[in-house]
């Protein structure tokens, strides 16, 4: 299958492993900024430099790895560089590994021994012209361990009258700045440093296309919905951006699109957030476990036509018909395959709350599963209304609300959750939306969840009013993970990104989050 997949999208190796591989570092202003300065706490023979990491996945191993080649290369050969990625060791492990590595002796046993050994190899390579470094990653794992701290700070105690016998670089994740300043004399020792942070909406856009010349790849294959898409699921951190555009190349080369687009993203997102169910692109892969199959010409190396339908059959939701529908509203005969009115938007089809197969629109017994489709909605509903309830301001007078609001209940149409904006006393919801080029726009809104609808209403802009059927992705941004942040409900719709974020905090946002989410996906038909 990788053969097909490298070959369908024309690269010559996978765009966006998440190894730390030196060659395929986008150096953004920021990590040219951060080589820069590791580099001159090496040339000018400052000590120790300290490199930290505001989430994870920010790129700061691959930074290190890049450093160690262009020291290799600077240094024509006379450089030692150590590098300890797991350095919950013990003292006398710690010495001796950076002993072994530099091509002294092992000892973990005797500690006034291994630090004798240590000294004299690093004396010996100091007369030599060589050049050591010592780069410890994870520092955020040895908050529990002052002992080990002390003895790395210990080592910057290794020098001759006019150098230091090595540069010390320590490495790690946002809880080690915390760690360090608590010891201000290691934090003294390390003059020279860097935050790396999450990327910009114009790097994100970069650092995929830069990944894909790398690999062969020169047309533009994400449209400018994709990027836009991808950047605000990620929130710039390099890492997620890898793995969701991963994603969205394999699910278009599952689909045999020639160009990834807002869906297809809006399918990686949702495949990101899975908690069990079936993946999109999961019925491909499985079809893959039997027998190869055969390519059509031209397709370079893609399965055939009748793999994608073996594929489709197997898929946890039913595909659409393709007879043409009567819309059950206003009587419109649409053309086959369509999912929704063309006269009036009404769905032409239901998702069966219980099981998720696809359903004519007029019918209210499930063809898969003989559910209820009605009353299966109105036992979801009501689960959804109990959660709410603890932290309903409303105290379930919603019909005087909504009418005062402007926003009017179809017939039968039972509300699920309200979120009202906030004012001088309360913190409410605000809607924040995607106005191009990385770019947010965020007002306090009203939001109403039914069985039927999300309503949005903001400041004093008409309603908006998104039928749940329409939307493309629902997941739970994980902002929450920052102090202070709160959790929200991100919607994907052909028309753009929404995130609605909810005025309660912690786990109990969290909570909610994901419960509307999972209520949200049980409606939609994507």
């Amino acid at each position: 299958m990788n053969e097909d997949y490298l070959s369908y999208w024309g690269m010559s190796k996978p765009p966006f492993s998440l190894t730390p591989d030196p060659d395929m570092l986008y150096l953004s202003a920021q990590h040219s900024e951060c080589l820069m300065r590791l580099k001159y706490a090496i040339f000018s023979h400052k000590g120790g430099a300290l490199l930290v990491s505001d989430n994870a996945g920010n790129g700061k191993t691959s930074a290190l790895a890049r450093l160690q080649n262009d020291l290799r290369e600077y240094y024509s050969g006379r450089v030692r560089v150590v590098f300890i990625d797991h350095p919950t060791l013990s003292p006398v492990e710690m010495i001796g590994e950076i002993s072994r590595q530099l091509g002294g002796e092992l000892h973990t046993t005797e500690k006034i021994r291994s630090l004798n050994s240590l000294r004299d190899r690093l004396f010996a390579l100091y007369n030599e012209s060589i050049k050591v470094v010592v780069i410890v990653d994870e520092g955020q794992m040895l908050k529990e361990r002052p002992d080990i701290l002390q003895e790395l700070r210990i080592l910057l105690n290794f020098c001759v009258s006019d150098a230091f016998l090595l540069t010390f670089i320590f490495s790690g994740q946002k809880p080690l700045d915390g760690i360090l300043r608590d010891m201000p004399e290691f934090w003294q020792r390390l003059p020279v440093r860097f935050f790396l942070k999450n990327l910009d909406y114009n790097d994100t856009k970069s650092l995929i296309q830069f990944r894909l010349r790398k690999v062969g790849v020169n047309d533009d294959i994400f449209t400018a919905d994709a990027f836009e898409g991808i950047y605000h699921y990620s929130e710039g951190c390099p890492r997620i951006i890898c793995s969701v555009a991963d994603l969205c190349l394999l699910i278009g080369f599952s689909k045999r699109v020639r160009r990834i687009g807002f869906v297809e993203v809006s399918a990686a997102c949702r495949d990101m957030e899975s908690t069990g169910d079936s993946f999109h692109y999961f019925a491909y892969i499985k079809s893959q476990s039997g027998p190869k199959p055969s390519a059509d010409p031209g397709t370079g190396g893609a399965p055939s036509e009748s793999v994608f339908r073996k594929a489709a059959s197997i898929r946890p939701n039913n595909p659409v018909p393709e007879e043409g529908r009567t819309c059950p509203s206003c009587s419109s005969v649409n053309v086959p395959g369509q999912s929704f009115c063309d006269k009036c938007g009404t769905p032409l089809h239901r998702k069966c709350p219980k099981c998720g197969a696809i359903n004519d629109g007029t019918d209210g017994i499930c063809s898969s599963c003989n559910a209820d489709m009605d009353q299966e909605r109105r036992s979801q509903t009501e689960r959804l209304r109990n959660t709410f309830l603890p932290h309903d301001v409303l105290e379930g007078n919603y019909a005087v609300w909504l009418q005062a609001s402007g926003v009017g209940l179809e017939n039968g149409e039972s509300v699920a959750a309200v979120f009202t904006r906030g004012n001088i006393f309360t913190s409410g919801a605000f809607l924040s939306r995607s106005a191009g080029q990385g770019r947010m726009t965020r007002k306090s809104c009203d939001f109403v969840l039914t069985d039927r609808r999300i309503v949005l209403r903001s400041e004093d802009d008409a309603p908006m009013i998104i039928r749940l059927e329409r939307v493309e992705t629902c997941i739970v941004s994980d902002n929450g993970k920052r102090v202070g942040k709160r959790h929200s409900l991100v919607l994907g719709l052909k028309q753009g990104i929404y995130t609605v974020e909810i005025p309660l905090r912690g786990a109990a946002g969290k909570s909610l989050c994901e419960e509307m989410a999972v209520y949200i996906q049980s409606v939609m038909l994507k």
